[in-house]
């Protein structure tokens, strides 16, 4: 497995939070560090990329960053000020972790050792509001069976095959490996499924699976 890491940096950086102490707590955990300022320096290979995200607007450029990632890592930001719904939005949408402008060495250590063995690293309380959206769309789903006969949903035996990989923890990269495909592939898969169940992002659509068809997804 990689064991390096990546730290875009911004341009100019509210502090030296990236540089002056999560980049020499990256190395303690033995993982092989460079820092930049453009996402297309993000070299192959990187397992963990730190994206500083600080900017008023810092969901909209981070969309446009993450749209010009050319390879597969797992993504955290860091030097967030306290915006729960910046913080929401990223767990919902697959990234893995984030840091704040406020945690002291030892919250960061603590985050980076769980991040390091494939763990999500957010506040309980980021934790819990994600979990009661997904409980809220399985209500609204439930509520949507009761109004009446609906079309089932028909999803392709390549498509159960990327939800079943993807419950099982793998990401994009490996699941084009395991299948043999393209990471475009699956991203068209992935799509495909998304409009057919209608969900928004994969924990809805696992969601969705677990609901819907629990015993082909083992």
């Amino acid at each position: 497995m990689s064991s390096s890491a990546f730290l875009l940096l911004d341009k100019e950086p509210i502090n030296t939070i990236g540089i002056n102490v999560l980049q020499p707590l990256l190395k303690t955990q033995g993982l092989d560090v460079t820092t930049g300022t453009d996402i297309a320096d993000v070299p192959e290979g990187t397992r963990l990329l730190f994206i500083e995200t600080a900017t008023n607007d810092a969901w909209n450029k981070l969309k446009e960053q993450l749209v010009r990632l050319k390879v597969s890592c797992d993504i955290i930001l860091f030097n967030l000020d306290e915006n729960p719904e910046l913080a929401n939005r990223a767990l919902l949408s697959g990234i893995r972790g984030v840091f704040y402008t406020t945690d002291n060495a030892d919250v960061l250590m603590k985050g980076i050792r769980l991040l390091m063995e494939d763990q999500l690293w957010y506040r309980r309380e980021i934790m819990c509001n994600a979990l009661n959206r997904m409980l809220q769309y399985n209500k609204d789903a439930l509520h949507k069976l009761t109004e009446g006969d609906i079309e089932p949903v028909k999803l392709t035996k390549r498509e159960k095959a990327i939800i079943s990989l993807m419950s099982k923890g793998a990401k994009n990269k490996e699941i084009a490996e395991d299948l043999n495909i393209s990471p475009h592939t699956v991203k068209t898969h992935l799509y495909s499924a998304f409009r057919k169940t209608k969900c928004r992002n994969r924990i809805e659509l696992l969601s969705w699976a677990q609901q819907n068809i629990p015993d082909e997804i083992r």
